[in-house]
């Protein structure tokens, strides 16, 4: 329906030899240092310091993520280290609550405590209503 008529360049329209010519890109280019004088290359510089920033996003995301792993694995450490005292501790709380060792240390430490000879037993208030 609506079609762009082409544009044309009156002035310079390259030939086919002229387009094979500026295409090639020989080791000579290379190491002479004329592919970076070029236009093309001219042209891609806002798109390679595109690429470089985003590279050093992720060198930076890299880093970053090898010292959160480092926190991690220092923090797992430090669990398990707090699991085992938690551990003993509780073991050490268990057995110094046993009457036997209760009894040993009322009488260590001098004090006038006596054992109970009779079971605890229940008081039991009726209602007086």
């Amino acid at each position: 329906m609506f079609r762009r008529k082409p544009k044309e360049n009156k002035e310079f329209i390259p030939t086919r030899q002229e387009i094979r010519e500026t295409s090639k890109l020989t080791a000579k280019d290379l190491l002479g240092g004329k592919v970076l004088s070029r236009e093309g290359v001219i042209r891609q510089i806002p798109f390679l310091i595109f690429i470089a920033v985003l590279l050093l996003f992720y060198i930076a995301n890299i880093y970053k993520g090898e010292r959160i792993m480092g926190e991690i694995i220092g923090l797992e450490k430090e669990v398990r280290e707090l699991r085992a005292e938690y551990s003993s501790t509780v073991f050490d709380r268990q057995q110094m609550s046993t009457q036997s060792e209760i009894s040993k240390m009322v009488s260590e430490k001098g004090l006038p405590l006596l054992e109970a000879k009779t079971p605890p037993y229940k008081i039991v208030i009726e209602d007086q209503n």
